[in-house]
């Protein structure tokens, strides 16, 4: 509750800062699942840019996208999905991208940037005022800046870990993508290979990899397919009670799927499967397939990345009602999930929306 009301705060910021009849940067409509945002540069060209907010936030950064065909704009929005930490706020990322915009623009700056700031809400202010009073002596600042000191030494320790086993891939996979290459045989396009190296960075740095919320597996070696677990889901769903179940039986408690990206990555959406273990609803189909507009040509875009898709699809799972048949043996999962099986029930299921069209189911307000 913390985080939407310090979000609603962030959007009632950004409206007064940028009304709707700005003359440089216009918030056209926000809520707490979308922005449409508007930009005019020096001769007064129109740039419409969107953002859409994941139930990860503000854990992810929101997703920016644009119609606008327009090179430095892309450059911006791919700075924005890189960010961690506090910059992941809606109200610091349009204070990144305005003043990104009106550099490459060369215009100058609005007024108020200075006043976009994260808000507090009144118990963060309560909570900082009795800290400020608080009398807590010197021998407590000590050891707690002692602790502090131990854990920030744990954390570094388990962040070179992950940086030196991404340096370790990446390196193993430029060694083979030569070798494809010198045998006249490579795999998949240069511009899919380095978007899919740059999101395989993007996973192992943040933080919600480092806090084990998922585990990603490169298939042979090949950046075009992954195996992911999702590790946690929404503690308070019955999917998260039936992956405790399920862990007292396998001793993982996981969900598998299974990800292929093609040659036209990331313009085009990868293809998406569950193949462990059978989930009953959760707008899972027939083989594993995922029904989610985002997955199809129509609903995604090539701002995505690859964590957000993971997180959404976590989520999907769990706004769908999913829940685990754990009565299912090994045998009959791999009878019941394959390829395809899934790639056909997938454009059965296209089929049926593009007559009847997608909704989004709304995103809840607790």
């Amino acid at each position: 509750m913390a985080c939407l009301t310090t979000q609603k705060l962030e959007i009632e910021l950004l409206q007064q800062i940028f009304p709707k009849d700005h003359e440089r940067f216009q918030l056209l409509d926000c809520n707490l699942d979308d922005l449409m945002c508007r930009f005019i540069d020096g001769n007064g060209k129109h740039y419409d840019i969107q953002a859409s907010i994941t139930d990860s936030y503000p854990m992810t950064p929101p997703v920016w996208y644009s119609e606008c065909e327009d090179s430095s704009l892309s450059k911006i929005m791919e700075e924005l999905a890189d960010t961690k930490g506090q910059k992941n706020h809606v109200v610091l990322q349009v204070e990144l991208l305005v003043r990104q915009l009106c550099a490459v623009h060369n215009v100058p700056l609005p007024n108020d940037m200075e006043k976009l700031a994260v808000p507090l809400s009144e118990e963060e202010q309560q909570a900082q005022l009795d800290n400020d009073l608080s009398i807590g002596g010197v021998s407590d600042a000590e050891s707690e800046s002692e602790d502090n000191y131990s854990l920030e030494l744990e954390k570094t320790s388990s962040c070179d870990e992950l940086e030196l086993k991404l340096e370790e891939t990446l390196k193993k996979l430029v060694i083979k993508h030569r070798h494809e290459h010198t045998k006249g045989a490579p795999v998949g396009s240069p511009n899919a290979t380095d978007r899919l190296m740059k999101e395989l960075r993007i996973i192992y740095r943040s933080d919600t990899f480092k806090q084990n919320m998922y585990s990603v597996e490169l298939v042979n070696d090949s950046l075009y397919e992954w195996n992911v677990s999702i590790n946690t889901v929404d503690k308070d769903s019955q999917l998260c009670a039936d992956m405790l179940q399920l862990k007292e039986i396998d001793g993982q408690g996981v969900i598998k799927l299974n990800i292929t990206f093609n040659d036209n990555y990331p313009f085009f959406p990868p293809f998406v499967r569950v193949v462990y273990p059978i989930i009953l609803g959760g707008y899972v189909l027939s083989g594993g397939a995922i029904c989610m507009e985002l997955l199809t040509n129509s609903g995604w875009t090539s701002a995505y990345t690859v964590e957000a898709l993971i997180i959404q699809i976590a989520a999907t799972l769990v706004h769908g009602k999913g829940r685990i048949n754990l009565n299912v043996t090994t045998s009959s999962i791999e009878e019941y999930y394959n390829l395809d099986r899934a790639q056909r029930s997938f454009q059965s299921i296209l089929k049926i929306h593009s007559i009847h069209g997608w909704s989004r189911p709304a995103r809840r307000d607790s």
